[in-house]
């Protein structure tokens, strides 16, 4: 009975410990992003290259989760967006920026995720880069659209 219930515990364990270290933004069946900058603001990127979106997921999962209790002091939200998925599936998310870091709000989940300066720096750097000067993303890695 004994040896039963630490097998029990074991592969529990085993199996909690894995859930926490998946990756919670899951690149391999995204199609695209879609990001808006909250407010009044008609911007909205559209990211459909494989390589980008891997580039800006993998970014996402290097966050730390965040207590909930937290995440109640934050600042109004910068940008709203989500992930499309294969089929009709989509993963809302939301992201705050910081002076030293970003969080970022998986919807479906209600987990918040903490980027630390560097990763927030990739973050913006990877969305700032077709954004100078008000020039339309046509053309390169970013789409520019309407879609909220």
């Amino acid at each position: 009975m004994g040896i039963a219930l630490f097998f029990g515990i074991l592969s529990i364990t085993v199996f909690y410990v894995f859930h926490l270290m998946a990756e919670p933004f899951d690149s391999r069946n995204a199609e695209e992003i879609i990001l808006k900058q909250a407010g009044d603001s008609e911007k909205t990127v559209s990211i459909k290259d494989r390589h980008n979106i891997a580039v800006l997921l993998d970014t996402f999962n290097k966050g730390k989760r965040m207590k909930k209790k937290t995440a109640h002091h934050l600042p109004s939200p910068a940008y709203h967006g989500y992930i499309s998925m294969t089929g009709t599936h989509r993963v809302h998310f939301t992201v705050w920026l910081k002076k030293d870091e970003a969080v970022i709000l998986k919807e479906e989940e209600g987990t918040y995720f903490v980027l630390q300066q560097r990763e927030k720096d990739a973050l913006l750097g990877e969305l700032q880069k077709r954004d100078a000067a008000g020039v339309p993303f046509s053309g390169s890695r970013f789409v520019c659209q309407n879609v909220f």
